[in-house]
């Protein structure tokens, strides 16, 4: 039981910011590439039955990027929103636990249907840097790469790479990578819903 309440709350790393869906038999469930010789990076991708449009702003919108990221149970908002280049939306969550967390998206690079390149972290909800409860040594801060790349008529592959930025301890490093198998987990749990969502917008 404790386990599981656990596994629940790392799951909801995957907040961000933020990937993606519209699965048939054919599609490729979501697939994590550790690379040993990239140390601090995790990277997962997933292909959507969608066109690169709609899934690009599953992202930048917020409406419809708090529709599907996160765990099973979770409610997401937006407290503010500054979806552009400089710019930073913060946003809360409440898991199905209960707990309610915060966390910040700065964006540094937005290139329409292409490229979504932020850092995010955890706050309170007054907006100032925190550590997740669940996990005191992880990072405080990702930077976060997205890319979109069109996979033929209506079809779209998006790569998510997560890297550690700034200054970190090794402890904060070794958080990091021992947590890579949640984070699989947590992404493809947010696919999964994506890609629900996209199918009921069809």
């Amino acid at each position: 039981m404790f386990q599981s309440k656990i596994i629940l709350q790392l799951v909801f790393l995957t907040s961000f910011v933020l990937m993606l869906g519209c699965a048939t038999s054919n599609s490729m469930k979501g697939s994590s590439v550790d690379d040993t010789s990239e140390k601090d990076k995790f990277i997962i991708s997933h292909s959507f039955d969608s066109d690169i449009k709609t899934v690009f702003e599953m992202w930048v919108r917020p409406d419809r990027f708090s529709k599907w990221l996160g765990p099973a149970g979770a409610s997401m908002t937006f407290i503010s929103v500054g979806v552009k280049e400089g710019g930073t939306s913060q946003w809360s969550m409440t898991t199905s636990d209960g707990v309610t967390k915060y966390g910040k998206l700065n964006y540094k690079k937005i290139s329409p249907s292409n490229l979504l390149i932020y850092t995010q972290n955890f706050c309170d909800k007054d907006g100032n840097l925190s550590k997740p409860p669940f996990a005191p040594t992880y990072p405080d801060i990702l930077l976060t790469t997205v890319n979109f790349t069109e996979e033929g008529n209506k079809k779209t592959r998006v790569t998510v790479k997560w890297e550690v930025f700034g200054e970190a301890t090794e402890m904060e490093r070794q958080t990091f990578n021992g947590l890579k198998p949640v984070m699989t987990v947590g992404w493809n749990s947010s696919f999964d819903k994506l890609d629900s969502f996209l199918k009921s917008k069809k």
